[in-house]
């Protein structure tokens, strides 16, 4: 059992929003609130990503486009500065990945760059890895090199561009082409959805308002068809040209091919029973407990964030999630000292209640559509919300920690 003088050993895997979250509203809320309980018992959380900074993606359609209205540096923050904050003997931070969970022995393996592979200890796990997009320019692949480089790419090839396809009808997909419309209008813009509508995720009247304002802006929409191949048209030189083949045969030779297709589960080191078809991680219950087997015991281990089977994969239910897992994580601390006769007041677990029915999708600076609670946003509202400054404005409540409630 840990101790003042053995802690309980809490690691997180992947270091943005999810995790990012979780580090923070432990050291603030849960662990002092464990530690006024009982006083005899100590705590260590360890955070393991790639990343040395945090990237704020909420604001990549903009970013990735415009830089004079967004500078892409506004959405990076150091980690290391963002947890400066918590003494060492609380935390750690840790450049690496995870490459695989022994759950019997309750041992995480990581790696990093030039070093040998490192076993981590754990007496709860909390899984944030998230998922890897299709393209660097809407979320992390590994550290920030890649995203940072996209940026470079995609703004270079914009400036001369005459044409441009755009792959995604989801929310993302939409909101860089609002922005790429905004910022050249006169370029040619195709967006290609995969779907028989645009923001398939939430009613159809608001994915219709999306076309709309789209073919206003006079870009061409696509639906029922998927990029089957995009192959530079001259690698060599660095040039963003692409020969974009769709599923229905057409080929379509573009000065910039955008990727908004969505991404996959970074979960290929967890125990394959924990997963779902699709490689998200299971819950057994509202409280973000993973589910295990017989052969992968899940006791003691969580998830948050995208790898959560059954998310919609937004910012909107994280903080919620976030929350509830930590309760949780508190609860099963104290029953676990319980069993050796703490005789505490276990606490109590957090309902999940996310705001429902929610999303906000800026289509350029004058405007866009949106949902609150299930209903219809005004364009102008979305403008006032999002669409000035896409919530960049949020990054340092967020890295440092004010964000994050109990």
């Amino acid at each position: 059992m840990s101790s003042a003088t053995n802690p309980h050993q809490i690691v997180v895997l992947g270091g943005n929003f999810g995790g990012v979250g979780l580090v923070h509203t432990l050291l603030r809320h849960t662990l002092p609130a464990l530690r006024r309980a009982s006083k005899d018992q100590t705590y260590h959380v360890t955070l393991v990503t790639p990343n040395t900074q945090f990237y704020f993606k909420v604001s990549s359609p903009r970013a990735a486009v415009n830089p004079a209205l967004l500078p892409e540096a506004k959405l990076w923050h150091s980690l290391a500065e963002a947890f400066s904050q918590y003494p060492a003997e609380q935390f750690t931070l840790v450049q690496a990945v995870a490459t695989a969970v022994d759950a019997a022995n309750r041992t995480v393996t990581i790696s990093s760059k030039g070093q040998q592979q490192q076993t981590l200890p754990y007496d709860s796990l909390v899984i944030s890895t998230g998922t890897t997009t299709t393209s660097p320019l809407w979320g992390l692949h590994d550290d920030e090199s890649l995203t940072s480089a996209a940026y470079k790419t995609l703004q270079a090839g914009l400036a001369t561009a005459k044409t441009v396809l755009v792959a995604g009808g989801g929310a993302v997909g939409v909101e860089v082409t609002g922005e790429i419309a905004a910022a050249f209008p006169s370029v040619q813009i195709t967006l290609v959805s995969g779907g028989t509508r645009l923001l398939q995720r939430v009613v159809e009247k608001t994915g219709t308002k999306a076309e709309n304002y789209l073919k206003k802006l006079n870009i061409k929409v696509i639906h029922n068809v998927t990029v089957t191949s995009a192959v530079p048209v001259d690698a060599k030189s660095g040039s963003a040209a692409t020969t974009v083949t769709l599923s229905d045969g057409q080929s379509h030779a573009v000065d910039v091919y955008v990727d908004a297709t969505g991404g996959r589960p970074n979960s290929g080191y967890l125990p394959a029973t924990w997963l779902d078809k699709r490689g998200s991680v299971v819950t057994r219950d509202a409280y973000f407990r993973v589910k295990g087997t017989a052969d992968a015991d899940a006791a003691g281990v969580y998830v948050v964030g995208d790898l959560v089977a059954g998310s919609n994969n937004t910012l909107m239910e994280l903080g919620p999630m976030v929350q509830v897992a930590c309760s949780a994580i508190a609860a099963d601390i104290t029953a676990k000292l319980n069993n050796s006769g703490a005789g505490l007041k276990v606490p109590a677990v957090k309902e999940y209640k996310p705001m429902k029915d929610t999303i906000i999708v800026p289509i350029g600076t004058g405007g866009g559509v949106g949902l609150i609670m299930g209903w219809q946003a005004p364009s102008l509202m979305v403008r006032f919300t999002k669409g000035r400054t896409f919530l960049v404005e949020m990054v340092e409540q967020v890295v440092s920690g004010t964000y994050w409630k109990a």
